[in-house]
């Protein structure tokens, strides 16, 4: 999702809680209170596009500000993650000295984040024809 907002661009959004919106799930109105409701719904709706055939991060960049601010569901962690996989695909930095020492669960982000690289560059080769 943070690749696809980075790229694209954040939505100019001011929603505050408490704040009611459009459940994409449920499609009924609802009330949003709290940060956890919202990642709550989130991860269900994750859970909904496994059959889809976009990526996660494109189908979040599309419905996220509907109902809510991506920006409140950044962590440190992913943009620590999108600038330590930018340092090492442009200074060809090594992620280990071994596959054997590369830390696994960094290798599964950067497999993510390249993978939605990939799918931001595509969109827009095919949105620009």
């Amino acid at each position: 999702m943070y690749v696809w907002f980075s790229q694209m661009g954040f939505p100019h959004n001011t929603l505050e809680f408490p704040y009611k919106r459009q459940s994409p799930l449920t499609k009924k109105n609802r009330d949003y209170n709290t940060l956890q409701e919202v990642e709550e719904e989130v991860l269900l709706l994750s859970d909904t596009f496994s059959d889809s055939q976009f990526t996660l991060g494109r189908n979040l960049y599309f419905i996220l500000p509907l109902f809510c601010n991506p920006l409140l569901l950044i962590k440190d962690e992913h943009v620590e993650l999108m600038k330590e996989y930018n340092y090492m695909k442009n200074y060809n930095i090594p992620i280990a000295t071994s596959l054997d020492e590369a830390d696994s669960y960094k290798l599964e982000c950067f497999d993510i984040i390249q993978r939605e690289i990939n799918a931001v560059t595509k969109y827009i080769g095919e949105k620009n024809g």
